[in-house]
C-alpha cells in the first residue's frame, strides 16, 4: 500500500519528527511508526485526525489505494459468505445424521451428538473469527476510510453508502437463517427433555 509512504512524505515535506505528528495526530509515535510501515491501518476517527493534522482531505491520504481497498473489502465478504456456507452444510449434515440416528441406534445417536457438540464449537468459532479477526477488522478500516473520504467519486463508495454490497448481504442473511434453524433442530434433538416442538421430528 501507498498509504504509509504517503504519510511519510508529507511528514517529512512539513519537517516534522514522528514524534511531531504523533503529537498533532493524538497518537503515539508508535502508531505512527506502524502507519508508516504499513503494519496497520487507522481507524475512521484517527485518519480523520491524522488528516487534520497534515492539512489535508483524506482522499488526499487514500486516492493511490483506493483500488486495492475494494479489492481486499469484496474479498472479505467473499471469504466470510463462503465461511458460512461451509457452516451451514456441515450444521446441516449434522442435523440429517442426528434425525436419522435418533429413530434406529441410541448408542451411536450419544456418539454423534458428541461429535456435533464439536463441530459446533467449531463452527462457532470460525464464525466469529471470520467476523473479529484480522482480516476482517482490516476490512473494516477501509470500508470507513473509503466512505469518509470527503469528495471522493469512486464507485465503490457511491454504491456503499447505504450498505454493503447486496448480493453478499443477501446470501449471508439466507445462510444465517439457514444456521439457526438447523440449531434449533440440533437443539431439539440434543436436549429432549428441552420439551421443543422438532423434539418430535
Amino acid at each position: 500500500m501507498e498509504f504509509g509512504s504517503t504519510v511519510t512524505k508529507l511528514r517529512e515535506g512539513r519537517g516534522w519528527s514522528q514524534a511531531k505528528l504523533a503529537e498533532k495526530a493524538g497518537v503515539s509515535q508508535e502508531t505512527i511508526a506502524a502507519w508508516e510501515s504499513g503494519q496497520e491501518f487507522p481507524g475512521q476517527e484517527q485518519l480523520l485526525s491524522l488528516a487534520m493534522a497534515l492539512k489535508v482531505k483524506i482522499p488526499r491520504l487514500i486516492e493511490k489505494d483506493e483500488e486495492l481497498m475494494v479489492k481486499v473489502i469484496e474479498g472479505t465478504e467473499t471469504y466470510e459468505t463462503a465461511v458460512m456456507g461451509v457452516v451451514s452444510v456441515v450444521t446441516a449434515a449434522c442435523a440429517l445424521v442426528l434425525i436419522a440416528l435418533s429413530h434406529t441406534d441410541p448408542d451411536a445417536l450419544q456418539i454423534a451428538i458428541r461429535v456435533t457438540e464439536a463441530v459446533l464449537i467449531v463452527g462457532l468459532l470460525a464464525l466469529v473469527w471470520q467476523r473479529r479477526g484480522p482480516r476482517a477488522q482490516r476490512a473494516k478500516a477501509f470500508r470507513d476510510a473509503l466512505e469518509a473520504a470527503d469528495g471522493s467519486q469512486t464507485a465503490f463508495v457511491i454504491k456503499r453508502k447505504a450498505g454493503r454490497n447486496t448480493g453478499n448481504v443477501i446470501m449471508q442473511f439466507v445462510l444465517g437463517a439457514i444456521i439457526a434453524v438447523t440449531l434449533i433442530v440440533l437443539l431439539g434433538i440434543m436436549v429432549p427433555e428441552s420439551r421443543l416442538p422438532w423434539v418430535m421430528l
